[in-house]
């Protein structure tokens, strides 16, 4: 692993260079840290395109020959795929923003590296049979795969996917999510989330909170900015300050019609658990084969211990109204009329909160669980987006492949990132700059555990939550009886990558 992961000594410093943080995609007419981060928009834009073109230069000549390099992506992620040269809209419009950044990506990496870069859509089933088909009887039709987290990972130990690794890509950069780069998979390294997706970042969670509210409860609840900076923003203290804000609207019921400290949905009880650090599965560089984290009998203890908070969180006091499974508008109506302090839900629903909501809202991370943990931690879920490779690469192009993969994702960090999260998260869905600083201590720390995009094999997904909602001890028991049957689960997972 570690000789897998060395890296030239000039493209590790082109890496420490990059300031923070393009031919368009041919329409297919078959079927189409601890210290506060800073924002991206920090720097000059001059200054990070320079510094980006030094990481590029530093790849080294690229020629692909004029050939076509192809995209296969899910439909649901085409605006980070697909691009056209012009498109309808008005000026600052965030579908046009991101698909002009597209267009000047995929149209200059088209031209620095003398390739035709094309797009071929699909749905799931349909992309996942294409991989599958291209594994065992080789098209050439496409080279790259972009699609659900959760499907990629059932992908990789179908085998039908190149080791990122093998390819020499450079999974290390600031382009990529240093998580995703934690899943690791005998030996290798099967697919990326990074600056090439806004799909990942869409459902990632987060914390919200109600300026128009914090300021009433102002006392109990001072500047949550500063408690962040402080490394204060644990587990105990945000159940802490939500308890006595809830209030009855006078029916004597207590619903989605009531005030709550804090707004939520089932998933948030495994975002307590994840967000303190915890895990089921570690499969990263650090271990032979996957290992289950709660083997010890102090992870254990931790993990019961949030579970005992995220049980208070939910149901002390009425501090906080959970909106049953598929209905969770009702707690996006409860926050924009100002009826929850916080709210805990993914990035894809602060769009919807500009719309009708009077008061201002901020961003936090998810609570730490204590002030000793290291870093702010949250997921993104297993419908989210990430990159990889077909299996079917010749064995000539995968130096190629490898380092265009690599210039992709250079240049999406250039143009598509900025894009998203600066101009459509930052200026237009977070109302100052305090958030967008908490969005790169958020973005920064992201936590994949393989558990949770293998959850039908593995049958860990739904222990913690449920668990929560339920305000059940039978926690331990549950967890157990999955814990039995890991280790043959897992064998059979990976079988077809195993090296022996």
């Amino acid at each position: 692993m570690n000789k897998k992961l060395a890296r030239g000594l000039s493209l590790l410093l082109a890496i420490l260079m990059m300031a923070g943080t393009l031919v368009a995609c041919a329409n297919d007419t078959e079927d189409p840290g601890k210290e506060s981060g800073t924002s991206t928009g920090a720097e000059s834009e001059a200054d990070t395109l320079d510094a980006a073109d030094e990481a590029l230069k530093a790849l080294g000549d690229l020629d692909y020959d004029g050939r076509e390099l192809t995209v296969l992506y899910n439909g649901s992620f085409k605006s980070e795929n697909y691009a056209e040269a012009s498109v309808s809209g008005e000026e600052g419009d965030s579908s046009k923003v991101i698909n002009d950044a597209v267009y000047e990506r995929n149209t200059l990496f088209g031209e620095r590296y003398n390739l035709k870069y094309t797009c071929i859509e699909r749905d799931s089933g349909a992309l996942m049979t294409m991989v599958n088909n291209e594994a065992t009887a080789p098209t050439g039709d496409f080279q790259f795969i972009d699609t659900r987290l959760g499907e990629t990972a059932t992908m990789t130990t179908s085998g039908v996917l190149y080791d990122l690794l093998d390819l020499g890509v450079d999974i290390e950069g600031p382009w990529w999510d240093t998580g995703t780069a934690d899943f690791v998979l005998e030996g290798g390294v099967y697919f990326m989330s990074g600056s090439i997706n806004t799909g990942d970042d869409q459902v990632t969670y987060v914390l919200i909170f109600n300026k128009k509210m914090q300021q009433t409860y102002a006392t109990t609840v001072p500047n949550p900015y500063q408690t962040v900076r402080d490394w204060e923003w644990t587990l105990e203290y945000f159940n802490n300050i939500i308890q006595n804000i809830s209030a009855d609207n006078g029916d004597g019921k207590w619903d989605e019609l009531d005030t709550y400290g804090f707004l939520t949905t089932w998933e948030y009880g495994n975002t307590f658990f994840l967000g303190s650090d915890l895990r089921y599965i570690i499969n990263d560089a650090t271990v032979e084969e996957p290992t289950l984290f709660l083997a010890d009998s102090a992870n254990m203890e931790k993990a019961l211990n949030v579970l005992e908070l995220s049980q208070a969180i939910y149901h002390n006091n009425n501090a906080s109204f959970m909106s049953p499974p598929g209905q969770e508008a009702l707690g996006v109506t409860a926050f924009k009329e100002n009826r929850g302090l916080f709210f805990g839900e993914v990035v894809a629903h602060l769009p919807s909160l500009n719309q009708g909501m009077d008061a201002e809202f901020g961003i936090l991370p998810v609570p730490k669980y204590d002030k000793a943990q290291e870093f702010y931690r949250t997921w993104t879920h297993g419908s989210g987006s990430a990159f990889a490779v077909t299996s079917a690469i010749p064995e000539k192009d995968k130096d190629t492949i490898g380092g265009l993969l690599t210039a992709l994702a250079i240049m999406s960090h250039q143009y598509l990132k900025p894009a998203y999260y600066d101009i459509t998260l930052t200026s237009r869905n977070i109302h100052d700059a305090e958030s967008a600083e908490m969005m790169d201590l958020i973005f920064a720390n992201r936590v994949y555990d393989l558990a949770f995009y293998f959850d039908q094999q593995l049958g860990f997904y739904d222990l913690f939550k449920s668990a929560v909602n339920a305000d059940s001890d039978n926690y331990t028991s549950k967890y157990q009886q999955n814990a039995k049957r890991f280790k043959r689960t897992m064998d059979n997972l990976l079988r077809k990558l195993r090296k022996d």
